[in-house]
């Protein structure tokens, strides 16, 4: 994003549904919940919304999908919430969510559309969750996924190199385990609310792939998340305080790229909300931006620094750690709901800006930032 377009475009509405475990309740009406609840608090009708754009792709990649029961396309909503001023649909193959809000930045300010719906739901099967094996592995993972090389298998390695390497330890990270799980005390949505996470329960939980363990992987949960974007002329008019897309990066490795886009100095940044589907993402996306050197994130996040009140708050609605796995929508939700005002127990003081990161080097993603425009 350059000086162009920064500032230009604005989140005006989220909408949300409970994250729960299972539910009696199919997807395509969890996800249609959602949405109606972004349009609405956006203060505009179905009537309205003349974009939309979706991340339907389901998790298990070795099952067959059925649209509207373990993925949700832009089709199904549109035909669902009878949307029938859409001039601009598109749904993309990819599960984060950064992308989405992206391609919705462009085509606002190209004029193909108003305001654009973004929907992410995610289901929770029961059995087997997900399957990668040489039999339905492709592309690279065939040569990686069957020895264990692909998702947690290939986080737990980063890991054991990392602590090899900077002499970090599992009890370090329980401070990050912690911290998300105290503030997903403050969300109303987050599925580990009202449960707590004890020191002594996270070093004995069950281990999955060594020196990783449950508590390390995001919960799998059934629930959906939607925004409603808008221009920033149009965002004036509307009920809330807008939160203005004021830059983005889509590379590996953007580090300075993100705060020269947007405007806002690495030391400006009043709060992250870091991507964590495993919990030592939160270490390498704090050493990625440059808020920490190399090899001393295990630290910088000790002693209350990530938490709220800290010198830069993480994550602070708990993350897919603590709220449940949306595959960054819930990051993107935070991030407008602190900008505008709206975080409730855990908003921070005078807050004007707020980065994002959705995925991680290895998982599709990209970074952007929202900020007040």
């Amino acid at each position: 994003m350059d000086a162009a377009l920064r500032n230009r475009t604005a989140i005006v509405g989220v909408g949300y549904t409970p994250m729960v475990r299972k539910s009696d309740q199919s997807l395509s009406r969890v996800a249609a919940e959602a949405a109606i609840n972004a349009i609405r608090d956006a203060g505009l009708k179905g009537s309205d919304i003349d974009g939309y754009i979706g991340t339907p792709v389901a998790q298990a990649g070795g099952s067959q999908h059925w649209d509207g029961v373990d993925e949700v396309s832009g089709r199904n909503i549109a035909s669902t919430l009878g949307l029938r001023n859409l001039s601009w649909l598109v749904d993309i193959s990819r599960g984060v969510v950064a992308e989405s809000v992206i391609d919705a930045v462009h085509a606002l300010h190209a004029g193909f559309c108003t305001n654009v719906l973004i929907v992410r739901a995610m289901y929770n099967p029961t059995g087997r969750y997900a399957e990668r094996s040489a039999r339905v592995a492709g592309g690279s993972e065939q040569f990686s996924a069957p020895y264990g090389q692909q998702g947690i298998g290939g986080m737990a390695l980063w890991l054991q190199r990392y602590m090899h390497d900077h002499g970090a330890t599992k009890a370090e990270l329980y401070h990050v385990a912690k911290t998300l799980r105290d503030h997903a005390q403050l969300n109303p949505y987050a599925y580990w609310r009202g449960k707590l996470l004890s020191e002594e329960d996270y070093l004995a939980s069950r281990p999955i792939f060594e020196p990783m363990c449950v508590y390390d992987c995001d919960i799998p949960i059934t629930g959906a998340g939607a925004i409603v974007l808008t221009t920033a002329d149009r965002a004036k008019h509307l009920p809330h305080k807008p939160a203005y897309l004021s830059g983005y990066a889509t590379t590996h490795e953007p580090r300075q790229a993100v705060f020269d886009r947007s405007g806002v100095a690495r030391g400006e940044v009043q709060a992250a909300q870091l991507y964590d589907g495993f919990l030592p993402f939160i270490w390498h996306w704090l050493e990625s931006l440059g808020f920490c050197g190399k090899g001393e994130a295990h630290q910088f996040a000790l002693n209350g620094n990530i938490a709220l009140g800290g010198t830069l708050p993480v994550t602070t609605f708990g993350g897919s750690q603590g709220e449940g796995r949306l595959h960054g929508m819930g990051h993107l939700r935070e991030a407008a709901m602190q900008v505008m005002g709206r975080a409730g127990e855990r908003q921070i003081k005078n807050m004007q800006n707020c980065i994002v990161t959705v995925g991680v080097d290895w998982v599709p993603g990209a970074i952007f930032m929202v900020s007040a425009g």
